[in-house]
């Protein structure tokens, strides 16, 4: 009786932890301000070309919330910093929110990631 319980008890506790570490889990397909490196609040940009994408995470393994084109106005709160490549441009990722609704019809708020080298 006694090893039976115990086999229960340690079945419980297993698939409690399990479960557990599932549902703490961060979501790679949804990146907050969690990945930020350095801060910038009220900040706002343009987007300086067309079919830029706005993503869920800074990085293109991320899935895309929709396509950005050249003016759309993009609020930045934070940023990665991943250095400058041998041409010279950031390789960073900004985090920021929508200003109004874009031309492709991402909502004014929508928050996501873009590529910074498309922000003037």
């Amino acid at each position: 009786m006694k090893v039976k319980t115990k086999a229960s008890i340690l079945t419980l506790t297993t698939a409690l932890t399990l479960a557990g570490g599932f549902t703490m889990a961060p979501n790679a397909a949804a990146v907050g301000m969690s990945a930020c490196r350095y801060d910038s609040f009220d900040v706002s940009f343009k987007i300086n070309t067309n079919g830029a994408q706005l993503r869920k995470g800074p990085g293109k393994r991320y899935e895309t919330r929709g396509t950005l084109y050249k003016g759309d106005s993009f609020r930045y709160f934070c940023r990665t910093w991943a250095g400058s490549g041998p041409d010279g441009f950031d390789r960073s990722w900004s985090y920021g929110e929508i200003q109004k609704t874009t031309k492709s019809g991402i909502s004014k708020g929508t928050r996501g990631w873009v590529y910074g080298r498309y922000l003037d």
